[in-house]
């Protein structure tokens, strides 16, 4: 017990202060093995670990998933995104935070990631609210919940991720999380009716067919995107693997040659802030295998197992159970790591009590991206509020009826598996 305190109280102490989510976590297992002499295990089997966890075909997918993100961010997509939803739902009450929801929506078939979607689109929509007078604290809280479809609708980096660590078939859970993804918007979309009638939110003027037209034709070459990816997957033409390099090259294409907005110094730019951004994703990825095996080391997996196993009979009971732990979880740590952590070790337990792994692994990315929009480690939190310069007080009051109805889209899929199964079953089954 003495050698895992030393090791738990060191991640803490360096995540406390700020050092990278990678380095917290290799320190645990690293500090474990040399607190105690008599543990024989040598060194050598960390980096072994580390290394092992990121040689995986079917994590090459994060890197071109990344790269398209960037792309979107410094090509032009973003503005013509937004442009496009304001000039369909923008005339609506309260029409801005729905254009919010929606380009989300549209964007994470592109991108796949809470925080590129946040930081991207964030720039753009919290300073358009904000100027026809929006609270700035509204605005965050919107930009924040909605960029968490990001990582549901494919292609989604959490659930490549999930699927690469635990053997479940990628191709399956990326579709599993459209109609999750639709049902969030859907949630988000009717919160933002209720609020805009009870404060009376601004209104604009309806967009002219003229304009709208225009818009959409600016923006379809982005709109295609995904309806590329997920068309390319389904049909069998290419993995999901492939199916993210030929969405690299194909945005990089867009912005280019038909946008003509990123030039070769700009294609340089995003590749090495891509990699910055890879780099930190792996790192934190071979940090969770490193803890991840000193778990297995220490028997958690079995003892989890044999804890769980009165819940195996009651799968509603071991769903919410699970559901609460990741609540947990995702308020401290990061999501990617998290689900490293705890993936192996939650989808066998789950799959014993007749659970369907795919499902699993969309719920439980739908629960940790909760963790995003809240204190203290939320990464589209921080965002936000940086963009809008508002205080953690104002931004919490104006999330929490977001949050809510997040968590009760999150608990529809969960206990409804037809959200997260009926495309998968349908046509890759």
């Amino acid at each position: 017990m003495v050698p895992l305190f030393f090791s738990s109280a060191a991640g803490l102490f360096l995540l406390f202060f700020g050092f990278p989510v990678g380095i917290a976590l290799i320190a645990i297992p690293l500090v474990f093995l040399l607190v105690d002499p008599s543990i024989t295990v040598p060194l050598l089997v960390i980096p072994q670990k580390m290394f092992s966890a990121m040689d995986s075909f079917p994590l090459m997918a994060v890197p071109f998933f990344v790269l398209v993100g960037q792309v979107m961010n410094v090509g032009g997509i973003t503005n013509r995104i937004f442009d496009f939803a304001n000039a369909l739902i923008g005339h609506v009450k309260g029409g801005l935070a729905q254009v919010n929801i929606l380009a989300s929506l549209l964007m994470s078939g592109m991108s796949g990631s809470a925080v590129a979607d946040a930081s991207g689109l964030g720039q753009v929509e919290i300073k358009v609210m904000t100027k026809e007078g929006y609270d700035p604290a509204f605005a965050a809280s919107v930009t924040a919940a909605s960029a968490t479809i990001g990582p549901i609708v494919p292609p989604s980096i959490p659930l490549v991720i999930v699927g690469a660590i635990t053997n479940t078939p990628i191709s399956q859970l990326l579709v599993a999380g459209l109609l999750p993804g639709l049902l969030m918007t859907a949630a988000l979309c009717l919160m933002v009716v209720w609020l805009a009638h009870r404060h009376n939110l601004p209104t604009r003027a309806r967009a002219s067919l003229k304009h709208l037209g225009k818009t959409f034709l600016s923006a379809l070459p982005a709109l295609m995107a995904p309806v590329l990816l997920v068309g390319g997957i389904l049909s069998g033409v290419f993995t999901p693997t492939e199916a993210s390099a030929v969405a690299a090259i194909y945005a990089i294409a867009v912005t280019m040659f038909w946008y003509r907005e990123l030039n070769l110094k700009g294609l340089y730019d995003v590749l090495v802030s891509s990699a910055v951004v890879v780099g930190s994703i792996f790192f934190i990825i071979a940090g969770a295998a490193a803890v991840s095996w000193l778990l297995t080391w220490l028997g958690v997996p079995q003892a989890l197992a044999t804890n769980l196993s009165g819940l195996a009979e009651s799968p509603t009971l071991l769903v919410l159970a699970i559901i609460g732990f990741l609540l947990v979880v995702g308020c401290f740590l990061e999501s990617n790591a998290a689900l490293i952590l705890v993936a192996p070790l939650l989808i066998p337990i789950a799959v014993s009590a007749g659970l369907d792994p795919v499902h699993l692994g969309t719920v439980m990315v739908l629960t940790l991206m909760l963790g995003l929009i809240t204190p203290p480690v939320g990464m589209n939190m921080f965002i936000v509020m940086a963009i809008a310069d508002i205080s953690l007080m104002r931004y919490l009051k104006a999330s929490l009826p977001f949050f809510l109805v997040l968590l009760a889209a999150t608990l529809i899929v969960a206990f409804v598996p037809w959200f997260s199964l009926v495309i998968p079953t349908l046509l890759l089954r």
